[in-house]
């Protein structure tokens, strides 16, 4: 198999290899899947610079390939799989390979395409979404009404959260760097728009909706943004935090927790049991896929660039010029 690996941790875009690798066969319950797109994740590029490894577990061949997620057709299958044929259509989530032309994965990790979505369409779904869902609707339980709160509304993951937020009867604030990323985001989402870099987010918020008028907060921040997000949160506000961009270490003030009656909640996909995850896919799979199916949400794809052009793709990230997913095509 075609792959890029990561080489001599550290910035140097250099560090992102080109290899080839002899293919694994499927095992028991187990489906190869040959790739034909997979999409860039923020933890691709930490994971370049040594600082997020691959969790126990992953198989020593394909621990320094980067990528979460993979869309592509059933190529072979184990033993005792009874979920799936060769050469269907089908995407998931990974926690390491998904910078490969060949993946292995368990059948019950994966999910059949809508026709409607191409390959490409298809690449900006899984890891975008499945966050978005987990944290908004099985981890914040959001339900109509709510008024929810997106830091980094232009990102992958924002830009699946605010058309979730938007698809549940939800009241959807979102915040981004630029007005260009904002309206590019207001073109396929109704929601409240705030430029954080011209706008203090917590003062525009309470200027509109008043003091404590926050149910949930996605934060991708984390640390500068930690004080204003629990202030903003209404009595019996979540808060779910999926990234710490902006420092990972802060001062919780008790009495709001306590007063308010918080929730705070921490999570991460990559590392969980193969169990939890196939239950988050089987929720997928039957609450989000029909929505893709109709065009009730979609996949926002920024760009495509071909396998040969990791390293471009990986600088425009790390420029933070994209507004959803960047996708690699293989």
């Amino acid at each position: 198999m075609k792959c890029i690996v990561v080489k001599n941790t550290g910035d140097a875009l250099d560090n992102l290899v080109f290899e080839e690798r002899p293919d694994m066969a499927p095992g028991p319950g187990e489906v190869a899947v040959a790739v034909s797109a997979t999409a860039l994740n923020r933890a691709d590029l930490l994971q370049r610079r040594g600082r997020y490894p691959a969790p126990p577990g992953i198989p020593e061949n394909v621990r320094d390939i980067p990528g979460l997620e993979f869309v592509g057709r059933v190529d072979e299958i184990g033993p005792g799989v009874t979920r799936w044929k060769s050469g269907e259509r089908v995407f998931g989530i990974l926690a390491a390979g998904g910078y490969a032309s060949r993946v292995i994965t368990q059948e019950d990790l994966v999910i059949g395409v809508p026709d409607n979505l191409s390959d490409t369409d298809a690449a900006a779904v899984p890891e975008a979404f499945f966050t978005a869902f987990d944290a908004l609707v099985l981890q914040g339980g959001m339900t109509r009404g709510d008024r929810v709160l997106i830091h980094a509304v232009g990102s992958g993951v924002g830009t699946a959260a605010v058309q979730l937020a938007g698809a549940w009867g939800a009241e959807p604030i979102g915040t981004a760097g630029s007005d260009d990323k904002l309206q590019r985001v207001g073109a396929f989402a109704r929601f409240v728009a705030i430029n954080y870099r011209t706008t203090d987010f917590k003062t525009a918020i309470v200027e509109r909706f008043g003091e404590n008028a926050v149910d949930i907060v996605l934060d991708v921040v984390g640390a500068s943004y930690w004080q204003s997000n629990l202030d903003l949160l209404a009595v019996g506000g979540r808060l779910v935090l999926v990234g710490r961009l902006g420092g990972s270490d802060a001062a919780t003030p008790l009495g709001t927790v306590m007063s308010k009656r918080l929730r705070i909640i921490g999570t991460v996909m990559r590392s969980r049991t193969h169990s939890e995850k196939a239950a988050v896919t089987r929720a997928f799979d039957e609450i989000v896929v029909p929505l893709l199916r109709t065009g009730g949400v979609r996949p926002v794809v920024d760009s495509v660039f071909p396998f040969s052009q990791v390293r471009e793709a990986t600088a425009r990230m790390e420029r933070n010029e994209n507004t959803g997913k960047i996708v690699l095509a293989l």
